[in-house]
């Protein structure tokens, strides 16, 4: 079954999507997000594999946690626009591992 990636907005097919977690699971359980509710907390969203490995390569955990918990912060962020500009060039079924050093 295809999905439209929320953040490429291509119709990916299943095979090249994942489980996007908005607040990682390893900061999750910190002190400092115990106020989130915990449903929120294991809030995620399907992406295609490609946005959310270049979501892991652009930001690290602690980055995602406090700014990008939303997908409408994700998407106000200049730096996944410009991604989103070049990924919708490619076709549904490209994928590309982008796992790398996080600023």
């Amino acid at each position: 079954m295809n999905i439209e990636c929320p953040i490429c907005k291509r119709d990916t097919p299943e095979c090249y999507q994942e489980e996007h977690h908005l607040i990682p699971r390893s900061v999750a359980k910190r002190n400092k997000y115990a106020k989130i509710p915990k449903d929120e907390r294991k809030e995620t969203i399907t992406v295609c594999i490609s946005c959310g490995d270049q979501i892991h390569k652009l930001f690290d955990h602690k980055y995602l946690a406090d700014n990008l918990r939303t997908i409408v912060a994700i998407m106000a962020n200049e730096e996944v626009q410009n991604w989103v500009k070049w990924i919708q060039k490619k076709p549904n079924d490209f994928s590309i591992s982008m796992r790398g050093k996080k600023k």
